[in-house]
């Protein structure tokens, strides 16, 4: 599978593209972000995007240099602002309480290419294996997220053949807020099931 990052694009190995996990949950989604202006979605976009990569290069910089350094290199590398260090601080905040692992980050899955997608983290939080998705958003939509790391599951099992997840979380990070750890409710293989067939009965009528 090949990622096209302009235009958010996943090939499978003979060039046809797959629908991303994005495009499944607005197919469930329909009206999630219909009343909010495309330029507060964009700069929302954006800020989440900085505190992904605060996180992730925050855990590869952990792996050769102490706690203070890492934080250092990070703030000075991607040049976060107050508000940006905040967020990452509340991710240290969390990481400590919660004796977070990191095991694994931002892994392109694929299910039988009928969806792909790339998660976040994978973790164990307090002791417990678990899929994580980090979130920056003012409120915290468990119901899109329950949907979203179900995805995510499904395609790591079916590509790696493992057990499902002990837990499945989200690192909440809102903007000026402080960070919350969430456990988020997986959905029935069933309840996927017919949602992707649903998802691709629409295809297949475009």
């Amino acid at each position: 599978m090949t990622f096209l990052e302009d235009g958010h694009i996943y090939l499978s190995e003979n060039g046809v593209i797959i629908p991303s996990v994005s495009e499944i949950l607005h197919f469930i989604f329909p009206d999630k972000y219909k009343s909010i202006p495309e330029y507060i979605l964009n700069k929302k976009a954006d800020y989440g995007e900085v505190i992904h990569k605060s996180v992730e290069m925050y855990e590869h910089n952990l792996k050769v240099v102490q706690k203070d350094e890492a934080f250092d290199i990070t703030t000075v590398a991607l040049d976060l602002n107050d508000v940006q260090q905040f967020s990452l601080k509340q991710y240290l905040r969390l990481k400590e309480k919660y004796n977070i692992k990191v095991q694994m980050q931002e892994m392109m899955l694929n299910y039988k290419d009928i969806y792909a997608g790339r998660f976040d983290m994978i973790a164990t939080v307090k002791d417990f294996y678990s899929l994580c998705d980090i979130k920056t958003t003012a409120e915290l939509d468990k119901e899109y997220l329950s949907w979203q790391l179900s995805l995510y599951e499904l395609a790591y099992r079916y590509m790696y053949h493992t057990p499902q997840f002990d837990k499945l979380y989200a690192i909440w990070l809102p903007r000026k807020g402080y960070g919350e750890l969430v456990e988020i409710e997986r959905k029935s293989y069933k309840e996927i099931l017919d949602v992707l067939k649903k998802f691709q009965e629409r295809e297949n009528t475009i």
